[in-house]
Order: structure tokens, then C-alpha cells, then sequence
């Protein structure tokens, strides 16, 4: 987890467990092409939306706050955000933007109706039982978003690698997590550098899927602050 700095101060420290953020990374993006990757289940990062609460509670405190998921897959991320800002800021004005490159990921995000095989119906930690209540109306085996927070997630398509990504912008809180594991260093840099000029001066980033060498060298100049 990242802000975005007001004053152009540098990077701050780099050890990797104060990061709300975690870089959980194998080395073999080396090796790999840009691809797409449409594994996600909800519920996967409570502890860095914590952070909304204690580091980055100014971003809720304005009374707007705009997010952006990037590499949205099918939604599950950006509903998990969705049903802790409605859960935790009851009175916050909040709206989110899921991306993602694939169109078919995209449908079902936007159909709002999933299964068990998204990691519904198992939770055992409290917060995302309650999460799940708040977020879903369930019906035998199918979980659908229910209306006032499906009124305020929009999905669309985007691709953090062309330049028509620039549309999005100004946002207060930036997501984008796990895809760049898949990318080479060259489009794991410009993916970076579009996430950064998404997030608006005194925002947020949450990213995840980056090793440390490569943090390390891309972040500063971005004029990024890990925060705990």
C-alpha cells in the first residue's frame, strides 16, 4: 500500500513486512508473457482494506471517495471493497470502477450473481461472514449483489498497457493487485506507471504481485510512501 505523495517527499523504507501490501512474488515473471489472469475469489485482502480505517482513513473522511480496480477479473475484489465501505462507512458517498482486459470476466462481474466456486459460503473470519451478508442476497446456491451497492460498481473494459488507459484518472484509491506477477518487466513498468497516474495526488495505491527489485527501482520515482 502506497500514497500518493503531497509533497514530492522520497520512497520511505522498503521492508517488505510493513507493507500492507504483499509482494508475494515468484521470480518466474522473467519467463513469462503479459497474460491475463481471471483467479480471484472475494474476500482475499481484508487486512490491507483495514488500512481504509487507520493509515488512510483521510480518504474516507472527505465524504467522496472513487476507486479503481485494475484487473477486476470477475468482479469479486471490487464487490469485496464495495461491502466494506458500505459496511464500515455507512454515510461515505462512495464509488468504484472495476477494469480488466477480458470481456467474458467483465460479463459475469456486471451479471452480479456467483456460486460457491468464488469463495462464497465458507467463510469462517467474522468480517467476511458479515461482508457476505451485507454484499449478497443468497437463493439456494447462487449469491446476488443486492441493488444499492451493485448501483454504485461499474465495470469496463481496460487495458493498463495502452495508452487509451489514461481515461482513468483522479481517483482517491487505485487496486491493483496480482496481475503484474504475470508480465514481464517491461509491461510490469508501464503497467505500473498507468496505476500511479490513476491515483490522484493524495491518494492510494494497494498493489500486489511486484519482487522487491522491482519496487525498489519503479516506485520512487512516482513519489510513493509505503505506509504500515
Amino acid at each position: 500500500m502506497m500514497q500518493i505523495n503531497k509533497r514530492n517527499q522520497r520512497l520511505l523504507s522498503f521492508a517488505p513486512a510493513r507493507w500492507a501490501g504483499s509482494y508475494i512474488y515468484n521470480w518466474r515473471r522473467q519467463r513469462q508473457s503479459p497474460s491475463q489472469s481471471t483467479t480471484t475469489k472475494f474476500f482475499r485482502n481484508l487486512e490491507q482494506l483495514a488500512a481504509l480505517e487507520g493509515p488512510l482513513s483521510t480518504l474516507t473522511k472527505a465524504g467522496n471517495l472513487s476507486a479503481l480496480v485494475a484487473g477486476c477479473s470477475y468482479g469479486c475484489e471490487a464487490y469485496s471493497l464495495a461491502g466494506f465501505l458500505a459496511l464500515r462507512f455507512p454515510h461515505l458517498n462512495w464509488r468504484i470502477v472495476g477494469v480488466d482486459i477480458s470481456r467474458d470476466a467483465l460479463g459475469i462481474a456486471n451479471a452480479a450473481r456467483y456460486t460457491s466456486e468464488y469463495g462464497l459460503g465458507s467463510a469462517r473470519d467474522d468480517l467476511a461472514k458479515r461482508l457476505e451478508a451485507r454484499i449478497f442476497n443468497r437463493s439456494d446456491n447462487e449469491w446476488v449483489v443486492v441493488p444499492d451497492i451493485r448501483e454504485r460498481v461499474s465495470f469496463a473494459y481496460g487495458d493498463v498497457l495502452s495508452a487509451e488507459f489514461r481515461q482513468f484518472k483522479d481517483y482517491d484509491l487505485v487496486l491493483g493487485q496480482n496481475f503484474m506477477i504475470h508480465m514481464n518487466k517491461t509491461s510490469a513498468e508501464t503497467a505500473l506507471a498507468a496505476l500511479a497516474a490513476a491515483a490522484r495526488r493524495g491518494g492510494a495505491l494497494f498493489l500486489g504481485g511486484m519482487d522487491l527489485e522491482t519496487k525498489t527501482s519503479l516506485l520512487a520515482p512516482h513519489k510513493l510512501v509505503p505506509l504500515d
